[in-house]
């Protein structure tokens, strides 16, 4: 009974060793449009026009980390014509919020005119981080991964430029009196 306790002590201990957390991913990257009511799926839809000209995208991270580690979501947008912006997240995020979770961040574009851009995610502590979902590459596993797509922001509405222009209109108006007050000066009636 004591030699089977042992070899059963032994077995427990081997399997514990080898047990290991599920390393850190990242699926399902999309961007949210229409005021939060659309998302648009960033892989099945490569080169989908977002209107901004804030875009808010939404990532969901998987995994577990062993205990006492962190890693961080390395986040990077460009647009054609700009400097990048990077951001990173720590996870756990705020310091204890363990995946599964969604992550939710945002950009500004600058640009009216349906213009390139880039969002690169990568987990720096782990490797691969990205699982391809579909196409020739399912299945595999990749680093990073970069998602392309074009940003546009809305073109004003035709009533909208005509109150912005009656509005120009009225302050150019106030300046020219401010500036020549005897020639719009009434006149007495006596």
């Amino acid at each position: 009974m004591g030699t089977k306790l042992f070899f059963f002590a032994i077995l427990i201990f081997a399997s514990a060793k080898g047990i290991q957390a599920d390393p850190l991913f990242f699926s399902n990257v999309s961007a949210l449009q229409n005021d939060g009511t659309t998302r648009v799926d960033l892989f099945s839809n490569p080169g989908a026009t977002l209107i901004g000209p804030q875009i808010t995208f939404l990532v969901d991270i998987t995994g577990m980390l062993p205990p006492g580690t962190t890693d961080t979501l390395l986040v990077s947008y460009f647009e054609a014509g700009a400097s990048p912006i990077v951001q990173a997240f720590q996870i756990p995020l705020l310091g204890s919020v363990q995946p599964p979770f969604t992550l939710l961040f945002s950009f500004t574009t600058g640009s009216f005119a349906a213009t390139p851009a880039t969002l690169t995610l990568d987990l720096l502590n782990s490797n691969p981080d990205f699982i391809i979902p579909s196409g020739a590459n399912a299945g595999q596993g990749v680093n990073s991964y970069t998602y392309s797509f074009n940003v546009s922001q809305p073109v004003p509405e035709p009533a909208t430029l005509t109150l912005l222009g009656a509005g120009l209109t009225g302050l150019f108006a106030g300046v020219r009196r401010r500036q020549n007050p005897k020639k719009h000066a009434q006149p007495k009636q006596g």
